[in-house]
């Protein structure tokens, strides 16, 4: 399974709401193909910048948007499990993914 690790700028409240686990699916434009397993690097967009503040979750459902309201193919809404950094690097290492989050994740796609 060839495991991608996109990273997506998320604000500070829902941020804060995906570390607590009560934000549990995020909708996205589809512009990057996500796929279940898929790897979210969301970290923190506040006043045009980033913070610093960065969490993982993996993908569990793609949910394409058209299946449920007309004219909107190229929106998803993806079903996510919270993960700390420790958590998906293992996942990742178990998954053959390693590599994407030493390199890739910092490119964004």
């Amino acid at each position: 399974m060839t495991i991608k690790v996109h990273t997506i700028k998320i604000a500070p409240k829902y941020l804060d709401a995906v570390i607590a686990g009560q934000k549990k699916a995020e909708l996205r434009r589809n512009d990057r193909n996500y796929k279940v397993g898929d790897v979210l690097s969301l970290k923190e967009w506040k006043h045009g910048k980033y913070t610093g503040r960065e969490w993982s979750a993996v993908i569990t459902h793609v949910l394409p948007i058209n299946e449920v309201v007309a004219g909107f193919e190229s929106w998803v809404v993806l079903s996510i499990n919270s993960m700390s950094f420790f958590d998906v690097a293992a996942y990742l290492y178990n998954n053959g993914g390693l590599f994407q989050l030493q390199v890739g994740a910092k490119h964004g796609r």
